[in-house]
């Protein structure tokens, strides 16, 4: 199957099907190339409903998970985003169409140059992407929207110091099998509002010593 006609499965099969209906997140999904950040071991799954195994032990974000995150997220032109957890590069592109501005912390260096090369071939503004462990830094910004595309066995609220007054932080947290996605609001130093979305299953987040 041709990768446009495959795209068009993806948008209509999958997204809309799943309750991603936000036209703009649609758009967004369906201009950037997401075959682009595939293996190419695995360049026959690139529109499947499957979260495809990278290098290092990771796994690119399913379509339709990304579609709902963006769609929860509703990113604004202009806004200035922050990714915790790059993976493939293909959420982080996919920002950078609804947003503009968007910098990523990757902790393993070999993903982190993958999904830059990715990312230059879509022909958009490039994110900045970062190898770190978002435990260990201090930030040097505020943003409009954290997202942390990896698990928390628990919430943690050290990834509010990052977000502006008024910014939302989306994060996954519990265990498996069963997890909730998470909106949290900065509603001044110190106050948060949280809102529970819908349930997920991502892969945990590497903690502050470097282990899942």
């Amino acid at each position: 199957m041709q990768p446009d006609t495959a795209r068009r499965n993806m948008v209509e099969h999958q997204l809309r099907a799943g309750a991603v209906l936000d036209p703009r997140v649609l758009d967004a999904l369906c201009s950037v190339r997401r075959e682009d950040f595939v293996p190419p071991r695995y360049a026959s799954l690139a529109f499947a409903e499957a979260a495809i195994p990278l290098a290092c032990g990771q796994r690119m974000l399913p379509p339709r998970l990304a579609g709902l995150i963006l769609q929860a997220l509703d990113l604004q032109p202009g806004e200035h985003v922050l990714e915790i957890g790059t993976g493939s590069g293909f959420l982080t592109a996919c920002m950078g169409r609804l947003a503009g501005r968007v910098d990523s912390l990757e902790i393993h260096a070999e993903l982190a140059e993958a999904a830059t090369a990715a990312t230059a071939r879509q022909g958009d503004a490039p994110p900045a992407i970062t190898t770190a462990n978002a435990w260990q830094i201090e930030p040097e910004a505020r943003y409009d929207a954290v997202v942390l595309t990896a698990s928390l066995p628990a919430y943690d609220p050290h990834f509010e110091q990052w977000l502006k007054p008024g910014g939302r932080l989306f994060a996954a947290v519990g265990g498996r099998p069963v997890m909730e996605a998470r909106m949290v609001r900065l509603l001044a130093p110190g106050q948060t509002a949280h809102a529970s979305l819908f349930e997920l299953d991502l892969d945990p987040m590497t903690g502050p010593d470097g282990h899942a």
